[in-house]
């Protein structure tokens, strides 16, 4: 009993440890923020982002959530996988938690090197019918 515990939480250490460093959105002092303001909309998007039907190598499920004052939370969840699936919610909200609390404009991060890339940009704006540029 002991060896399967230490097993899995070795298997979770590893997996945690083995998370791929966050790249963050850097702009000017105008520039729209801060990301926190988007963390009530990752669980959304993130259980609406796994409920689709496997997604294509190369492409991306993405939301787009108005906030007060004209700006804009855009989330991408874009298949850097080897398979056709859809996005891990929990790796999502993994992610896009980490990179809310550690980059005030926003940015992108996955969980390893062949997996799904998440990304949230605050943006000017309003949501309409394409995804916003980057900040």
């Amino acid at each position: 009993m002991f060896s399967k515990v230490y097993l899995v939480a070795s298997t979770l250490i590893a997996v945690a440890v083995a998370q791929a460093p966050l790249q963050c959105y850097q702009g000017l002092p105008t520039s729209a923020g801060p990301a926190t303001d988007c963390s009530r909309f990752v669980n959304t998007f993130c259980d609406a982002a796994a409920a689709v039907p496997a997604v294509r190598i190369n492409d991306s499920v993405s939301r787009c959530f108005n906030l007060p004052d004209a700006k804009v939370c855009d989330f991408i969840a874009w298949n850097t996988f080897t398979r056709n699936v859809p996005p891990s919610a929990a790796n999502c909200k993994s992610v896009l938690n980490k990179v809310i609390s550690q980059c005030v404009l926003g940015g992108y991060g996955q969980v390893g090197p062949n997996a799904y890339t998440f990304t949230v940009d605050v943006n000017h704006g309003q949501c309409g019918h394409d995804v916003h540029g980057g900040s």
